[in-house]
């Protein structure tokens, strides 16, 4: 009788175990994905417009009867966490998520950091995971990124050389002084913008600010006494709103051009009209292309925004169209790789890795990160007398489509 029960005993566990791997279990009508995001704290204006994607884009399947998942019809339902823009937060409600509400796969982070420390936690606990945000470089380094981690929105590197090689090459400025934020989206930011003004030979400052920094007086004054052509800012949350607001107040426009590196509605409907009047920036994506020569690419923008502005009264930002795009790319792995299990969803969707966005076509790179038909847009903030509604806020004036917008294949060990 005691063999009996030891063997019954000893089901049990392997069957909870079983049970607690992501792809590993009993077939279900409904899938749960994990969307987390940083809801409070310093990522609070940008988390909650990446979580009304990501949930816009689980609804739209759900409208359209679902997928098909070995002959049955599948529908997903969001399990929403807030990370609080901490990672220990973050990593524990990863763990929440994977081990307790079963997801299959989690869409999230807002901070590059979170995003780093969750790809460590699937390198241990594979699951399939899309990062929202722009991500720190090392983390697509051979070997450290999980196999079943992918990032929507590649590397701040991205940003730092595709800004610079515009200031060097487009507004043809010599003397640039650099800005960032004491962690690795700034430094990764300036490590871009570096390697391409070391290439077009433009002298850069460089200078940085904690991450909670409330106050830039002392560093926008150094900025003034430096005289540089223009001043390449790389802050992100509560300190992008901080920073542009209070160049503007300290009247650094008047004797130096600002570029901002990665704006979105959040950060330019947050200050004063007048003082993003004229600042220069990039932009994931914009919803206003008027103007733009690629009609397929201003078509295919359009219907994304008509979708979302009737779901939610705004236009998206283009976060919300990145949590939208990266929660898309998980549903159609599930459904390539007809089945739950991270390592077959991962090779699912890098056997076909080509995928459409709202910014023309993406292709996933060896390395997870998505080259798209364009990188980024270049803006620059409207005149107040321009603007014809909230949402107004820049006019597109170009677009980045170079093929090292990226960070070359052979920096990262592939």
């Amino acid at each position: 009788m005691s063999r009996k029960l030891t063997i019954l005993a000893t089901c049990l566990v392997a069957f909870s175990l079983l049970l607690a791997v992501p792809g590993v279990g009993i077939a279900a009508d409904k899938l749960k994905i994990g969307l987390m995001f940083g809801l409070t704290g310093p990522a609070s204006p940008i988390g909650p417009v990446q979580m009304k994607g990501a949930k816009m884009a689980i609804d739209e399947v759900n409208a359209a009867g679902g997928i098909t998942l070995n002959g049955k019809k599948v529908l997903f339902e969001a399990v929403v966490k807030d990370d609080e823009t901490k990672g220990d937060v973050a990593v524990r409600r990863f763990k929440e998520l994977r081990n307790e509400d079963k997801v299959v796969g989690i869409v999230g982070s807002t901070f590059a950091g979170i995003a780093k420390a969750l790809n460590n936690q699937v390198r241990r606990m594979p699951i399939p995971y899309i990062a929202g945000c722009v991500a720190p470089m090392d983390m697509f380094e051979k070997g450290k990124l999980a196999p079943t981690t992918f990032g929507i929105h590649g590397t701040a590197y991205s940003i730092g050389y595709s800004g610079a090689a515009y200031i060097a090459t487009k507004l043809k400025l010599k003397k640039v002084y650099f800005l960032a934020p004491a962690y690795s989206f700034g430094r990764d930011q300036y490590k871009g913008a570096k390697a391409a003004f070391d290439k077009y030979g433009v002298t850069v400052i460089y200078d940085e600010a904690p991450v909670k920094t409330a106050d830039y007086t002392p560093y926008i004054q150094k900025i003034a006494q430096a005289k540089p052509d223009i001043c390449m800012m790389a802050q992100w949350g509560t300190g992008a709103i901080q920073v542009i607001k209070q160049a503007h107040e300290l009247g650094l426009k008047k004797h130096t051009k600002i570029w901002f590196n990665w704006m979105t509605n959040v950060f330019g409907s947050g200050v004063p009209a007048e003082a993003l009047e004229g600042v220069y920036s990039m932009m994931s994506w914009y919803w206003n292309l008027e103007g733009f020569a690629d009609k397929a690419v201003i078509a295919e923008g359009k219907s994304f925004v008509d979708k979302y502005t009737k779901v939610y009264g705004d236009p998206p930002d283009p976060y919300a169209g990145m949590a939208y795009v990266g929660c898309k790319e998980l549903i159609r792995g599930i459904e390539q790789a007809q089945s739950t299990d991270p390592m077959k969803i991962a090779k699912a969707i890098m056997a076909k890795p080509t995928f459409p966005s709202m910014k023309g076509p993406g292709t996933w790179r060896i390395d997870h990160q998505p080259v798209f038909k364009y990188g980024a847009f270049v803006v620059q903030g409207k005149a107040p007398a321009e603007r014809k509604g909230k949402w107004d806020l820049v006019k597109v004036i170009g677009a980045y489509t170079g093929d090292d917008y990226l960070p070359p294949l052979k920096t990262e060990g592939y």
